[in-house]
């Protein structure tokens, strides 16, 4: 009996063996770097499927294997021992890699001079083994990218998190790049350069609380998708790359006190230099507040400037961050009348969705100024804050607002 279950697995084990290699090369990917490589032992066939692994993903779960290898506070011989088995993989791999990650977001107290060398050969490595995307994470933020990246032929996705950016000196980077992500970067200024990069194909650029985005002197005709959260300026009136081109975008996610950068880079010495308008579709907001009469007069400017809108989302600050003030405090009336009189304009949008959502009688408040304004209005989606929300006066609150006046025929309502 116990013959014929091992003969079962093992004909188990042959017919996956025979799964077109595509199949094969994506089970492998779905397993952690060390699974795979002991998975590779088992038989030729998943040994070739390892050396041309299209996925390789080096995650926290890799590097947190050294560690327990190597004698406490050794961190050197940890991260070049990291670095050294990347580097050997890549050394014997056959074929493209298609997508290539690196997360180490570990502290490690290591002298980016010594590091740098490894790792610009790691980096050399796979852009030159036709990759198409790359998400590089390096905790110590001090380590600027090699040149291999930006010109990489072949990348068309790249996230890079914790990063040193410095501006671009060559007249076309990344040409079949598609999509851009920085997150928790710092553009430098060394070797500033006086002209604009075009990034051709570029078309979802995103900075998650980076530093000085005027820095990088990125441009991009054909941008679709512009997000920024977060993100802060050392210089007063600049903010964005100040050779982006916003003329084509058409979905804008931003977050409020970013928002106050980027309309102030409008301003200059007390005189408003209006923008032109956008041609936004789609504009998310978050931490929308309803105390702060700044952040208020930003969005009305941002809705003036968007005539296209058609989908829009605001997001609400959470009441765990109103360290001060009543939380009941509503939008001031004189700021209101001017934000629901821009809103009226907006024949165009038809669906409103409001997150972060909890109850507050603010929040009520505008959305029954919100609903009695949009002439277009057809879909509400309003999504609860899980851990704020008082869930006990769920019916009554979605009651109350089932009966709040529209402006346009009775819009879908929905809750999540």
């Amino acid at each position: 009996m116990s013959r014929s279950v091992v003969q079962y697995h093992a004909a188990d084990g042959d017919r996956i063996s025979q799964l077109p290699v595509e199949i094969l090369d994506h089970i492998m990917g779905l397993l952690p770097v060390e699974q795979a490589a002991k998975t590779a032992v088992l038989s030729r066939v998943w040994r070739d499927v390892w050396f041309s692994l299209s996925r390789l993903c080096f995650d926290d779960n890799f590097f947190r294997i050294f560690p327990k290898k190597c004698p406490r506070g050794i961190k050197c011989v940890t991260i070049y021992s990291c670095l050294y088995v990347i580097n050997n993989i890549l050394l014997h791999h056959k074929g493209s890699i298609r997508k290539f990650v690196c997360l180490r977001s570990w502290p490690v107290t290591l002298d980016v001079r010594c590091e740098s060398p490894a790792t610009d050969k790691l980096l050399m490595s796979v852009t030159g083994q036709g990759v198409e995307e790359i998400n590089l994470c390096f905790v110590n933020g001090k380590y600027k990218l090699p040149d291999c990246i930006f010109s990489c032929s072949t990348l068309r996705i790249l996230h890079l998190e914790r990063f040193y950016i410095e501006p671009q000196s060559s007249a076309c980077i990344l040409p079949n790049a598609t999509s851009l992500s920085f997150k928790c970067c710092d553009f430098g200024t060394r070797g500033l350069s006086s002209y604009a990069v075009d990034v051709l194909k570029l078309e979802n650029l995103s900075f998650m609380y980076c530093t000085n985005l005027f820095h990088f002197n990125i441009g991009a005709r054909n941008l679709y998708s512009l997000t920024i959260n977060h993100c802060f300026s050392s210089k007063t009136g600049n903010f964005l790359p100040v050779n982006l081109n916003l003329s084509s975008i058409s979905v804008l996610d931003i977050d409020s006190f970013s928002l106050q950068g980027f309309l102030g880079q409008y301003t200059s010495k007390g005189h408003s230099l209006q923008p032109f308008a956008l041609n936004v579709e789609r504009l998310k907001l978050s931490e929308f507040c309803f105390r702060d009469d700044a952040r208020i007069s930003a969005f009305v400017c941002l809705l003036c400037k968007c005539p296209k809108l058609s989908h829009l989302e605001i997001g609400f600050e959470d009441v765990v961050f109103m360290l001060a003030g009543d939380i009941n405090k509503r939008v001031d009336s004189g700021l209101l009348k001017k934000l629901l009189s821009v809103v009226r304009t907006h024949k165009l949008l038809s669906s409103l969705k409001l997150s972060s959502f909890t109850g507050l009688r603010p929040q009520m408040h505008f959305i029954e100024e919100m609903l009695a304004s949009l002439p277009s209005l057809e879909e509400v989606v309003i999504i609860c804050l899980p851990h704020r929300f008082d869930w006990n006066k769920k019916r009554d609150i979605f009651e109350e607002i089932s009966h709040f006046p529209c402006a346009s025929h009775k819009p879908k309502i929905a809750y999540r």
